[in-house]
């Protein structure tokens, strides 16, 4: 009986550790997962402001974009917060929402907007929201020739509250050429107090099969006027169909390998099938060493 007691106290234990672990993880799959809403803005050359929300959920192996969550955006002031829309997040959980660049969204006392994005959540995830603010801004890019020698030229722009458009004054800027996953920068460019800047167009770049190119310029994160894109095209740019099969290019392909490669390739089917015949010619000599052996074994 004494043996029995101690045996009966580890398992009444063991249960109740058992019960408690149970309890706590259906205490926490009832809690809601953390959602992140993350929030920018970003305006562009066709006189819009383009709002982008992009919600994720936490999760103790790392973080999930959550597709079809309802996302709606405000412009908050002095007077509350207005509605401007609502729209649902996509496959990669971003929800994109374009306001025209002249509106009529209450403004602070440096004439910027302040934009909100929320998420309300449900029972299984929580609400999250996030804030930008900027005062509307354009670039327009264009290009000219001097000496022989191209350039590119930037103008900026802001918008004020009562319409107008003045000059955006001495900013930083960078332009660039979009490449398969990234941006491809060609210059950087300060603007003067009248806000217009060039720099030096390089040569040498590969553009589609007659040569075209999308130009981007770019002001990132400033304090006042947040994010700014103005986009334009010429044809400065080598014809893709012109350039050698062994030129290195921007894609993940070509028509034709280069011959590294095919001399690669080659070296190393060379080596696999070397051994797959050293092995069928050790097998075949094992094979009559032993018959060999069987018959001076006989005689």
């Amino acid at each position: 009986m004494k043996r029995i007691i101690p045996v009966i106290i580890l398992v009444v234990t063991l249960l109740t550790g058992f019960v408690q672990l149970q309890a706590q993880d259906k205490s926490k799959s009832s809690e809601p997962a953390v959602s992140v809403l993350r929030f920018n803005c970003i305006s562009t050359s066709d006189d819009s402001i383009q709002l982008i929300a992009t919600v994720s959920i936490k999760h103790e192996e790392g973080s999930k974009n959550l597709a079809n969550a309802p996302v709606v955006f405000y412009a908050t002031g002095t007077d509350g917060d207005k509605k401007i829309g609502e729209v649902k997040t996509d496959f990669h959980g971003e929800a994109i929402l374009k306001i025209p660049a002249k509106n009529q969204y209450p403004r602070n006392e440096q004439q910027m907007l302040n934009l909100k994005a929320t998420y309300e959540g449900n029972d299984k995830f929580e609400a999250s929201e996030g804030e930008f603010g900027l005062k509307p801004a354009k670039l327009k890019v264009s290009f000219y020739e001097e000496d022989s020698v191209r350039y590119v030229k930037v103008e900026g722009t802001q918008l004020n509250a009562d319409g107008t458009e003045t000059s955006i004054g001495a900013v930083d800027l960078t332009v660039g050429i979009p490449k398969l996953f990234s941006v491809l920068k060609i210059a950087d460019i300060s603007l003067d107090s009248t806000g217009v800047g060039s720099a030096e167009f390089p040569g040498g770049i590969i553009g589609d099969s007659l040569g075209n190119l999308t130009v981007i310029a770019s002001i990132e994160e400033h304090e006042i006027f947040g994010n700014v894109k103005g986009y334009s095209s010429n044809s400065w740019g080598l014809q893709k169909h012109l350039i050698s099969p062994d030129r290195p290019t921007r894609e993940l392909w070509t028509p034709i390998a280069p011959l590294w490669m095919i001399i690669t390739l080659i070296v190393m089917l060379l080596g696999v099938w070397g051994h797959y015949m050293y092995a069928v010619i050790q097998l075949v000599l094992i094979n009559k060493s032993s018959g060999k052996t069987k018959k001076e074994s006989k005689s």
